[in-house]
């Protein structure tokens, strides 16, 4: 038997031993399909499959699901009502110890919030009139005035809370008692703290919009008493100085004429092809000037005239009523002889006197003029514009100088209040763009991210499955000697060869099985031991049929017996 050719089995199903109906009963097919040797070869990685794919569902089944972040800013008292309402409700929950936030599953966050709602964990802040509605009866007066305080303030907390980019307020009033005595009042003062949203900053409107809001919502406030700070201790809402406004002014103004200069020279010259650099000085001072002039020549308004007379007559002497005092007549000359009759005299006018008075009034034009000069004004401009070379190769000075008066009239440059406009062509240096590694860039990180977990599934599929799948699969290039045997003159099947040395002794069978493949050998123990027990008739037949076959192949050549003592050349 040593010396036969060495005939390979045939192909035999692994499950072969579960659908046997000789194999026994159901214990004894399973043991027989256990103890293959493919079985036990592929036995560890089965268990080591079966062991991962359990791990996983336990994993899946007993780890928790993925935190989303229910809350993250709150206060330790709000914290502590939140947690009581999850606990009362059985949600399991998550308080991260360096930021404080609140997490839950993923699959309880929107039951979560509801029940934080529901249980007004997070109720509405009270308002100033449910703070007023509490006031006990009885209060002093102190206390009534401190709680009507409170409520102006949480009234105002709740409107400024309102404001885009503000997450929590605390106002602060100080409102003095009045005094009697009108020296002695003190005005009202206010504080505002805010805390803005992680990334968000208030405009200067919305800084005046709280203070105006402040200030109008209390009785005596100014604008001036009320300060705004936020969570990082920088004062918001401040009385800007000169200097500052003049700052902020020149900013403005400059930014201005910059964006009148770009708008003017990059339709011409195109984007990045020049720059350009604007100084304003400005004058700050404010002034006010009065002036008060007359007109030299006057006009007249009114003119008004008077005249008085007085008749002339003797004057009366003596005592009045006594006839001697009366003057004796005047006497004239008589023509004539003396003694003749008299001639009538002719009487002498009497003397007359008289009074004229005139006066006249003139109007005089008065003038009165108050100057008030705003701060702010443009003192003297500055303007330096560069060009670039690579864009000017071709210009001519001429060319350039029509540049320069374009930027000075679109500036308003003055050139008797001694403002300046440079332009020059220069070189410019291109800028520098750094490209980052490709490792350092973002696509990097995935591709090695989706590269390792593709060799980690290649390495499963070549350590793992594609040995269970060899072990489980037929060795094709068996089954095709086998059939290239079965067709060949004089070959025994391998039903008959594992039946004929089933009924030889281990030994024997051993020095049968050398002559073959290790493999092949191993396949043949396998079928012999999965076979079970066969009756001694079936083996000599199938001995009988063993040898008859090895003799025809020794008579055809193909295979060669032993020579015992005899020697060949």
């Amino acid at each position: 038997m040593a010396e036969l050719v060495p005939v390979e089995p045939a192909s035999r199903s692994v499950l072969a031993p579960l659908t046997d109906p000789a194999g026994g009963s159901m214990p004894a097919r399973l043991a027989g399909f256990l103890g293959q040797s493919a079985i036990r070869r592929t036995l560890p990685w089965i268990g080591g499959v079966a062991a991962a794919g359990l791990t996983a569902a336990l994993w899946m089944a007993m780890a928790p699901a993925p935190q989303r972040v229910l809350y993250t800013e709150l206060s330790d008292s709000e914290r502590a009502q939140v947690a009581a309402a999850l606990d009362k409700s059985s949600i399991a929950y998550q308080i991260d110890n360096s930021t404080g936030a609140v997490t839950v599953g993923e699959n309880d966050l929107y039951k979560a919030r509801m029940v934080a709602a529901t249980n007004g964990a997070l109720a509405t802040p009270e308002t100033g009139e449910q703070m007023i509605d509490k006031l006990p009866m009885g209060a002093s007066r102190t206390v009534e005035g401190e709680r009507l305080q409170s409520a102006r303030e949480r009234e105002l907390e709740l409107t400024i809370k309102e404001i885009d980019g503000v997450e929590a307020v605390r106002v602060h009033l100080a409102e003095p008692e009045k005094s009697v005595f009108v020296r002695e009042n003190v005005p009202p003062t206010a504080s505002v703290m805010v805390k803005l949203a992680r990334g968000r900053q208030l405009a200067d409107s919305q800084v005046n919009a709280i203070v105006n809001l402040v200030a109008g919502s209390v009785t005596g406030l100014s604008i001036d008493a009320v300060k705004v700070i936020d969570q990082h201790g920088r004062l918001l809402a401040m009385s800007k100085t000169g200097e500052t406004d003049r700052f902020d002014l020149q900013g403005r103004m400059e930014e201005k004429l910059r964006s009148q200069v770009s708008a003017l020279l990059v339709p011409m010259l195109g984007e990045g092809k020049f720059s350009s650099e604007i100084q304003v000085e400005l004058d700050m001072d404010q002034l006010t000037s009065a002036r008060e002039s007359y007109d030299k020549t006057g006009a007249v308004r009114s003119e008004t005239q008077s005249a008085s007379q007085v008749p002339g007559a003797a004057s009366a002497s003596g005592v009045p009523g006594v006839l001697s005092n009366t003057p004796p007549p005047q006497t004239t000359a008589q023509p004539g002889a003396p003694g003749a009759a008299p001639t009538p005299a002719v009487a002498a006018p009497a003397a007359n006197g008289s009074e004229s008075t005139s006066s006249r009034n003139y109007e005089l034009g008065r003038e009165v003029a108050v100057t008030n000069a705003a701060p702010g004004k443009i003192k003297r401009l500055s303007v330096a514009v560069a060009l670039s070379a690579d864009i000017m190769a071709k210009a001519k000075p001429a060319e350039i100088e029509q540049i320069k008066q374009l930027v000075s009239a679109a500036v308003g440059a003055n050139p008797a209040r001694g403002d300046q406009v440079a332009v020059v062509v220069r070189k410019f240096q291109p800028d520098v763009i750094v490209v980052p590694a490709f490792w350092e860039t973002p696509w990097f990180a995935t591709v090695v991210r989706n590269v390792v977990a593709l060799l980690a599934v290649l390495l499963t599929l070549l350590l793992g499955v594609r040995p269970l799948i060899k072990a489980l699969k037929p060795d094709p290039a068996g089954a095709a000697n086998t059939k290239k045997r079965k067709n060949g003159k004089g070959a025994a099947d391998s039903d008959t060869l594992i039946a004929a040395l089933k009924g030889i002794g281990p030994a024997d069978r051993e020095c049968f099985l050398r002559s073959m493949s290790s493999r092949a050998a191993e396949g043949v123990r396998d079928e012999i031991e999965a076979r079970g027990r066969m009756k001694m008739a079936e083996v000599v037949e199938a001995q009988k049929a063993v040898i008859a076959a090895a003799r025809r192949l020794a008579a055809e050549g193909v295979i060669v017996f032993g020579a015992g003592d005899d020697d060949y050349v």
